[in-house]
Order: C-alpha cells, then structure tokens, then sequence
C-alpha cells in the first residue's frame, strides 16, 4: 500500500492584491471612535489605489485620526 504525501503550503496575504486574489476583506478599527471601516481590496485597486503592503501601513481614522487597529475578514 502506498501512502500519499499532502504538501501544505501557507497562503501569504501582505498586500491589497494578496487579500482580493483570496477572497478577504481588512476591516479597521479606531478604538477612541470605537468605529469600524473596511478596506474592499478589489474596490481599492479598480479605484487606483496602489497594492500596498497593509501590514506595513498605518491607516488613520477618518474621525480623529489615530491609527486604527486592523483585521483580515473573510469576504461574506
């Protein structure tokens, strides 16, 4: 009996393009505001926007304009 090797390779999501090419969303969080946004990848880069790096990036509240906390979502 021969037994199959599964190879399992780990998905690297870094920028605006990884996240649209994988289904996800990165939702942004201003605790001060206690608001929530949301970045939709394939809106970001169809409007122009650069495929930047997110993880490097610090986005800024709209209200208040203190750096909001981030979190990679599925897109329901």
């Amino acid at each position: 009996m021969t037994q199959t090797q599964i190879t399992k390779n780990p998905i690297v999501i870094s920028n605006i393009r990884d996240l649209a090419d994988n289904g996800m969303t990165l939702g942004l969080y201003c605790l001060p505001c206690d608001r929530w946004g949301e970045v939709i990848p394939q809106e970001w880069l169809d409007s122009g926007k650069l495929n930047i790096n997110y993880v490097e990036k610090n986005f800024k509240c709209e209200n208040c304009g203190e750096t909001a906390s981030k979190q990679v979502r599925p897109n329901c």
